[in-house]
């Protein structure tokens, strides 16, 4: 640290930011394309670059706002610090807010926001993994989406929920003629085909016309950039998504921006998106879900159909101003509620 706890703490509670200011988020690097998103909130995020997780660019670029940093910054008050899911640097968060770790009567009063994406690793304990999630000291809980609270043991009594938001003006169709093909975008596919369905991809459409991207060595590679992600979207007529324990892929929610026709896994909260037979096709049939794939092969007009419904709901449920307000508003009453 480069500033002693004391003199934060002091100058931390002669800090009284008003709604509309721009707070002072201190975070850690988690989700690329999500924080990309969070930035647009327009606050200042400060990444404490701890631990082996760092920006990959491949993912996105970072925001103006979005500042990478090895030590805390002497001349910033932080308002709030942001924890993307429960991980180990939440005990390294409380040794930053005191000057020593057992000193508390110097702790920083800076509320300590905690954003839970993932579930509980159906592999592992999952009573244990609430027990140990609950137990450790937060300020304010949130999540991805309800269905994500109510796995984790919370209810609307003591957690909030923002679902994802998609910038609809870059997420979108750009004109390429569409390829019949069946595109997937997952990293790491088949190390993680216990949440991310990749032997039901070989089982389903094994012999089907298929575009893969994402970082999964020996299968295929990602796309170089977001903007050539978005002509990937774009020229694919479909989008397969096979997940089985992820809450929502953010790459369903951008191919359904740009208009792909989605078959998809029924898991988790996706038929809370995916009306099956409206804005995109899912069941989790092996067999129906490659007769889906055949289905829309041989469609364009169903195809165009389910896209351009499930662009609207993007438009409608999961667009930019949506997310950007209600986080605003979570984050400016986890610092209101702290003084």
């Amino acid at each position: 640290m480069t500033a002693s706890a004391t003199s934060r703490s002091v100058r931390s509670i002669m800090r009284h930011p008003k709604r509309g200011d721009k707070l002072n988020i201190l975070t850690f690097t988690t989700h690329e394309r999500y924080e990309y998103n969070l930035c647009k909130t327009g606050h200042n995020f400060y990444a404490a670059n701890i631990g082996q997780k760092t920006w990959d660019t491949d993912y996105s670029a970072i925001p103006e706002n979005y500042h990478v940093i090895n030590e805390l910054p002497p001349n910033v008050d932080f308002d709030l610090i942001l924890a993307h899911t429960s991980c180990n640097r939440l005990q390294t968060i409380h040794d930053i807010l005191s000057e020593t770790k057992n000193q508390q009567s110097n702790k920083l009063p800076i509320p300590i926001l905690r954003h839970t994406h993932v579930l509980p690793d159906i592999r592992l304990d999952i009573e244990l993994q609430k027990r140990i999630l609950q137990s450790i000291p937060v300020d304010k809980n949130s999540f991805i989406s309800a269905f994500n609270r109510d796995a984790w043991g919370y209810n609307e009594n003591n957690a909030s929920f923002i679902e994802h938001g998609v910038d609809t003006e870059f997420w979108k169709y750009d004109g390429t003629k569409r390829d019949n093909v069946c595109l997937s975008v997952v990293n790491d596919w088949p190390n993680r085909d216990w949440c991310c369905g990749f032997n039901l991809w070989r089982q389903t459409a094994h012999d089907l016309p298929l575009r893969v991207f994402g970082k999964s060595p020996g299968l295929s590679e990602a796309a170089e950039s977001t903007e050539h992600l978005r002509s990937i979207y774009s020229s694919s007529r479909i989008f397969y998504n096979t997940s089985l324990h992820s809450p929502v892929p953010t790459v369903l929610l951008e191919a359904m921006a740009c208009g792909c026709a989605i078959v998809s896994t029924a898991t988790c909260m996706i038929p809370e998106i995916i009306e099956h037979g409206k804005n995109g096709l899912i069941s989790n049939n092996p067999q129906e879900l490659r007769s889906f794939l055949n289905l829309l092969l041989h469609n364009e007009e169903l195809a165009k159909e389910l896209g351009d419904n499930a662009r609207k709901t993007i438009e409608e449920r999961y667009n930019l101003d949506l997310f950007t307000s209600r986080w605003n508003e979570l984050l400016y009453s986890t610092v209101e509620e702290s003084k």
